[in-house]
């Protein structure tokens, strides 16, 4: 046996996956020597029959003599070591048992760091109470454990620590552990799947371990005990926990200075005879991990490439290690000028190559030639867990859902660089819902059936180079679908090498959420974030509601989002361009330029904030790597912010007529279908929003709770209602008539703008500067919407055209 090392979301022995298959041993009643542990003879005997039922960890809650180590050690079984101190007691008042605890700590690192090849982990503590950290609060309990945990990292730097949490103290911050162990006892199946899937996800990039599960046969019977463990084990692992621990292996048990006689959660009673459970977790512990899936339909992996020749090896040479039976793989290659196709096609990967048309037609053309049931997405430039495949076919399975995605990680962190890059705001990832579900799938780790790509018709082509996941997500969201979260599928996904790369990428983001905006304007942050929100400046300043339950006695304390923040406004474009334009009138007037450098400090501040809160590894979180970082805050965010404003802006041409003569802010035009037929108007609206949208208009579409078909809308005010009127000869008329939204936070904002700009010491000249400003914007609106009925128009023709119908009149109203 050799230590082992976490990296990512799995513990690895070598370069080989380790899956902790543990039960819980003791607390006993002092041997012949003092010892908290049985005489050696009936040690080794237990351990015999551990490594008989197929484990090969034993958790125990007090430090054990060397005897019992080597003993383990003889038996091929390795120990996680819990370290007891009070946790039921408010350590933080009392600098005398937090001084104890320290020592206890460096006492017991120090006698048992030379056992490290059999010392899996040290467990730092055990379920702290949650009315103690309630009375500490969170942060305060937090920084205690690192800082117990930097004490016993310092002494064995090799060795790896846990801290063993439960539902009620959900909420605590753990991120700097090893990994994340939590004590879960839910008899329900469906409950105890979503609860640990939910544990995956707030573990992060740590791989989780459930530390405690059991059940007591005095009260629900043997029979049950087998049962309940059975599925337990198989749907932990199927999940992709690193670890299982069975609480407890022998009824026998003794602490608080008493033996405990009215539980038996042993899968061995006290004279070591075997429960039926003993059988039952065996099975799945000397069966392969993870367990054989119930089916495997044949999928098919794509990896759509444009010049990707850097990366794309290391990615085919994941994908061809996966741990599934019945899957293909195809390569999209998008027109690449570099060796892309060469380096498929040498590895033996089936390529497919094409125009340059962007990532939505790549994806499509990929699918099209796909013969798998199950269709999974990885990109160029990131590399499969081994397992990646199978967590995502068997979420999709298990969840009956229409998609299943999982998370990404950076790779190993080697430089402050790197730290940086792996840290910045706007990184792609999925966007979790309640429970086990998704609200949007990342397009660099999904899976999707191939019957829910064709009830929905694959991937908009608009797409070209990002958001085409964020549409399909919610397509899929409004035909019904579920999109189920696969934490145990990873992926780990290079991050960009310079901050230039990382601009580039924020401002294809920014044009993805400028697309998005044109085609969903009322849904709500549809021009906000593919990924959510571009920083974590929501988190730091707004902070989050731990549900407690009354008088803090809540089962399952989860965190809950404060809300909306407002602290990530000074780092958006809406915030910089205005400040730098006040910067620059300050030529002329002081006090402008006062106000715009004051407004440019604010933005450089808030990033020095979301940079000091970034989460960079100890060893690279130096001077270097914090610079960095607050370059990539401050203008990441402002760049992808301006890509989205160009794309929301941009106006395409009407086929050659744009907004000639006067113009019509209310109009009609009519079709009819003649021969006596009749016009299929849901299908003349889906052609003509298409036609709009390909011309750079925000169409809205109707909820039922609405007046209009369509609604067109162009940022801050103008907004367009379309409706279809169909007339007694069965011919069609799309009416259309332009009204000023109101929008009193937007309006405000630019009459005080304008007030404060033009207004200097008078209040003649100020109440000037508001009429300055409402004029100013309603003639800005109104020379936009000046354009729009010649492509309403242009569109409403173009559809026509598609459905075989001729334009039979129409007029100004």
């Amino acid at each position: 046996m050799g230590r082992l090392i976490a990296r990512g979301k799995y513990l690895f022995d070598g370069a080989e996956k380790f899956t902790i298959r543990g039960v819980s041993y003791g607390p006993f009643a002092e041997n012949s020597r003092g010892e908290r542990y049985p005489e050696p003879e009936r040690a080794a005997a237990d351990f015999r029959l551990m490594r008989e039922m197929g484990a090969n960890l034993v958790r125990l809650y007090v430090p054990p003599p060397a005897w019992l180590i080597e003993a383990a050690a003889n038996a091929g079984l390795r120990l996680m070591i819990g370290i007891p101190w009070p946790f039921h007691m408010a350590i933080l008042d009392s600098p005398d048992l937090m001084r104890e605890t320290r020592e206890a700590i460096r006492k017991t690192v120090t006698e048992l760091r030379s056992f490290g090849d059999t010392v899996l982990a040290f467990s730092l503590g055990n379920e702290v109470r949650s009315d103690i950290v309630r009375w500490h609060g969170p942060r305060a309990m937090s920084r205690f454990l690192a800082e117990l945990y930097d004490l016993g990292k310092g002494i064995d730097p090799k060795a790896l620590f846990t801290y063993s949490n439960y539902p009620s103290a959900e909420y605590l911050d753990l991120s700097f552990l090893d990994f994340i162990s939590f004590n879960v006892y839910l008899h329900r199946e469906a409950d105890y799947r979503r609860y640990l899937t939910h544990l995956m996800a707030i573990a992060g990039d740590r791989p989780l371990v459930l530390s405690e599960t059991g059940m007591d046969t005095i009260r629900e019977g043997e029979a049950h005990q087998a049962e309940l463990l059975q599925w337990q084990a198989r749907a932990a692992f199927e999940l992709g926990l690193s670890g299982f621990i069975v609480f407890a292996f022998t009824d026998e048990w003794h602490t608080g200075g008493a033996e405990i006689t009215d539980w038996a959660f042993g899968l061995v009673r006290r004279d070591r005879t075997p429960k039926a459970a003993f059988g039952s977790v065996g099975e799945t512990f000397r069966g392969p991990m993870p367990p054989p899936l119930r089916s495997a339909p044949k999928a098919s992996v794509i990896v759509c490439a444009y010049n990707a020749a850097a990366t794309l090896g290391d990615c085919i040479a994941s994908l061809k290690d996966l741990n599934y039976p019945n899957f293909e793989t195809i390569l999209v290659d998008d027109g690449s000028t570099d060796s892309t196709a060469a380096i498929a096609e040498q590895a033996g990967v089936r390529t497919i190559k094409t125009e340059h048309r962007g990532l939505g037609a790549a994806r499509n053309a990929g699918i099209a030639t796909t013969e798998g049931e199950i269709v999974a997405f990885i990109d160029a430039d990131a590399r499969a867990d081994r397992d990646w495949l199978y967590h995502l076919v068997e979420t999709i399975d298990r969840c009956r859902a229409a998609a299943a995605g999982g998370p990404n990680f950076a790779p190993p962190i080697v430089s402050e660089s790197a730290a940086a890059m792996a840290a910045a705001p706007g990184l792609p990832r999925e966007v979790r819902a309640e429970g086990d579900q998704l609200a949007q799938l990342c397009g660099c780790n999904m899976a999707i059936s191939r019957a829910a790509l064709e009830k929905i018709g694959g991937f908009d082509p608009m797409f070209t180079t990002a958001g085409d996941d964020v549409d399909l997500s919610w397509r899929l969201a409004a035909a019904g679908e579920t999109l189920a979260h696969a934490p145990g599928a990873v992926v780990i996904h290079d991050r960009r090498a310079t901050i230039g790369a990382y601009l580039r990428q924020q401002r294809g983001y920014g044009a993805g959420e400028g697309l998005l905006f044109r085609k969903y304007p009322n849904r709500s942050g549809a021009g906000g974030g593919i990924y959510g929100n571009a920083s974590g400046l929501g988190s730091l300043f707004s902070g989050a509601r731990v549900y407690h339950g009354e008088f803090g006695r809540g089962l399952f304390q989860s965190a809950y989002s404060a809300g909306a923040s407002f602290a990530e406004i000074p780092l958006s474009i809406q915030w910089i361009a205005p400040s730098v334009a006040l910067a620059i009138l300050g030529c002329a007037n002081r006090r402008l330029g006062a106000l715009g450098f004051a407004g440019i400090a604010f933005s450089m501040l808030t990033a020095a904030a979301a940079s000091a809160s970034a989460s960079l590894p100890p060893a690279q979180s130096g001077p270097g790597a914090r610079i960095q970082s607050w370059l990539l805050n401050l203008l990441g965010p402002a760049i992808r912010g301006l890509a989205r404003e160009r794309v929301i802006w941009r106006l395409a041409a009407s086929d050659g007529v744009v907004g000639s003569g006067a113009a019509e802010f209310n109009g009609q035009v009519e079709f009819s279908p003649g021969d006596g037929a009749k016009v299929d108007v849901a299908r003349m609206l889906d052609t003509t929003r298409e036609a709009l949208l390909k011309r750079g208009l925000a169409v809205a579409t109707t909820d039922g709770f609405q007046s209009y078909d369509l609604e067109i809308v162009m940022p801050p005010f103008v907004r367009i209602p379309v409706n279809a009127i169909r007339r007694k000869d069965d011919s069609v008329a799309l009416m259309w008539r332009t009204r000023i939204a109101s929008r009193p936070a937007l309006t405000a904002v630019a009459i005080v703008f304008a007030a404060i700009l033009v207004g200097g010491h008078s209040m003649n000249a100020a109440i000037f500067g508001v009429i300055s400003a409402a004029s100013a914007t309603g003639l800005i609106a109104l020379a936009r919407a000046r354009r729009i009925p010649a492509l309403i128009k242009a569109a409403a023709r173009a559809s026509a055209a598609r459905l075989g119908l001729s334009e039979t009149g129409g007029a100004a109203t």
